[in-house]
C-alpha cells in the first residue's frame, strides 16, 4: 500500500460476534421499550455513562422498579451480570472471515490498531494468538468513538491516510469528518439499522464480513485516498 498507513479495526462486531446489540434489544423487550434507530443511534458506540443516561431517559418518570434509584455504577454492573448470563448460552466467537482477515493484515507492513469499548484483556482473550498481529489495542470507552484521537494521539498519522473498519455508522460519520476512510460491516439481522444508516450517509464500501475486505478492496482505498476521493467515489 502506498498511501494507507493505518488500519484501525473495531473489535465487538468486526472480529467478534457483537453481544451489545442483541442485548440491548433484550433489554428494550424487558423494560417495555421499542426497540428503535434512534435507539441504536443513541446507544452504539458512546461511553458507558452516556448509554447509561439515555436508555434510563427512555422510561421518562416511570423507570422500572428493578432500575428505580440505582446508581450509573449500579447499572453497569447490572448490564455486566446481565451480559455475563447471555454469553453462557451465546459463547463470543470469532466472526466470519476474521481469521483470514486478520493474517492477511499481518503482511500489509502498515500499522495496526484494535480498538473497542472493553479492556485489552478481553481483546486477547478472544482474539488468541490473532491479537499479536496489533500493533496497540486502545480502549475508547473514555474517548468514543475515538476516531480522532486514534489518528493524531496514538498513530500520529495524516487523516486521509487512516482506514477505520467497524460496524456502527456514528464511527463512520466521524470518520468522514476527520478526512479518514471507512469500511462498513453492519451487523447482517432483518432488525438493526446501521446498515441503512451507512447506505444513506454514503459510505462508500460496505461489506458483509471482514472476510470481504481483500487486497484488491484495499488497493482501490489506497488509490481513493491518495488521490483524496474516498469520500466521492460512489458505492461499491
Amino acid at each position: 500500500m502506498k498511501h494507507i498507513k493505518l488500519i484501525a479495526v473495531d473489535l465487538d462486531g468486526p472480529l467478534l460476534t457483537d453481544s451489545f446489540a442483541p442485548l440491548l434489544r433484550q433489554s428494550c423487550a424487558f423494560g417495555g421499550l421499542t426497540y428503535s434507530r434512534e435507539m441504536e443511534d443513541n446507544m452504539f458506540s458512546r461511553n458507558r455513562k452516556e448509554a447509561t443516561r439515555y436508555f434510563m431517559s427512555c422510561f421518562g418518570e416511570n423507570p422500572p422498579e428493578s432500575l428505580k434509584g440505582k446508581t450509573h455504577e449500579e447499572m453497569i454492573a447490572d448490564y455486566f451480570a446481565f451480559r455475563a448470563a447471555f454469553l453462557q448460552e451465546n459463547p463470543i466467537a470469532l466472526s466470519e472471515g476474521a481469521a483470514g482477515f486478520m493474517q492477511m493484515l499481518g503482511d500489509l507492513g502498515v500499522q495496526l490498531i484494535c480498538y473497542g469499548g472493553l479492556d485489552e484483556d478481553y481483546m486477547r482473550r478472544e482474539l488468541g494468538s490473532h491479537a499479536d498481529v496489533f500493533d496497540a489495542y486502545v480502549c475508547t470507552n473514555d474517548f468514543r468513538p475515538g476516531v480522532r484521537e486514534i489518528v493524531q494521539d496514538i498513530a500520529k498519522v495524516s487523516p486521509d491516510s487512516a482506514v477505520f473498519i467497524d460496524d456502527v455508522n456514528f464511527v463512520a460519520r466521524h470518520a468522514r469528518e476527520q478526512g479518514a476512510c471507512f469500511v462498513g460491516v453492519p451487523a447482517r439481522t432483518d432488525w438493526g439499522w446501521q446498515r441503512t444508516g451507512m447506505l444513506e450517509d454514503g459510505v462508500p464500501h460496505i461489506v458483509e464480513h471482514v472476510g470481504q475486505i481483500d487486497m484488491a478492496l484495499l488497493d482501490r482505498i489506497d488509490t481513493q485516498a491518495a488521490a483524496g476521493m474516498f469520500w466521492s467515489g460512489g458505492q461499491a
